[in-house]
């Protein structure tokens, strides 16, 4: 499985003055700038991070698939989310590509770990030996950092305070995630079974 975002996030899921009136840095001096490019990048690092940790996109925007096979039961597990559209979908060897129909493929519901499905909920269509599944596919939960949840906007935020404060290295280093931020992402964390 090879997870690619073909377009990145047009805006951030915290704005970079929220940001910077949460950390309470002075504002209205000719330097009040100087720092920008250091906290949009804690921001952009935050982001990433919890992303990754709950498997979830939080500014729409679009990414590429491959797997060599679906799952046990013939759908598939996606890797983000929520996904919003599958749109296109293909079977690629090298330069040889078979387009596949994406008409009536189902996303089952939620912000959770989705499943594709063939139509009707039956198995996808096989994938030919020596073919990689190529999906691209749109995920997030909206086009602004409005409609990123309140829990992971506050996370985003306490996460990028957390980089900024300790920039010059942790003296609790190893310890992971701050347990504030752990808790806020908990109600977003897929569930295992």
């Amino acid at each position: 499985m090879n997870l690619t975002e073909i377009s990145p996030a047009a805006v951030s899921a915290v704005p970079l003055d929220e940001f910077a009136a949460h950390l309470r840095l002075a504002q209205g001096f000719a330097d009040a700038t100087a720092e920008d490019a250091l906290l949009e990048r804690y921001l952009s690092n935050a982001t990433s991070a919890i992303e990754a940790r709950i498997g979830k996109a939080l500014i729409r925007r679009t990414f590429k698939l491959q797997v060599s096979c679906w799952g046990r039961d013939g759908d598939l597990v996606l890797p983000i989310g929520p996904v919003t559209e599958i749109t296109s979908a293909s079977f690629v060897r090298g330069i040889d590509t078979i387009a596949v129909s994406v008409d009536g493929w189902s996303i089952t519901a939620g912000t959770g770990r989705q499943r594709l499905a063939g139509a009707g909920g039956r198995t996808l269509p096989s994938i030919p030996d020596g073919y990689l599944a190529d999906l691209v596919f749109d995920a997030g939960f909206g086009e602004t950092g409005d409609d990123v949840p309140g829990e992971l906007h506050q996370a985003v935020m306490m996460l990028a305070a957390h980089y900024f404060e300790n920039r010059f290295g942790d003296a609790n280093a190893g310890r992971g995630m701050p347990l504030a931020v752990q808790a806020l992402l908990e109600t977003q964390r897929p569930v295992r079974l």
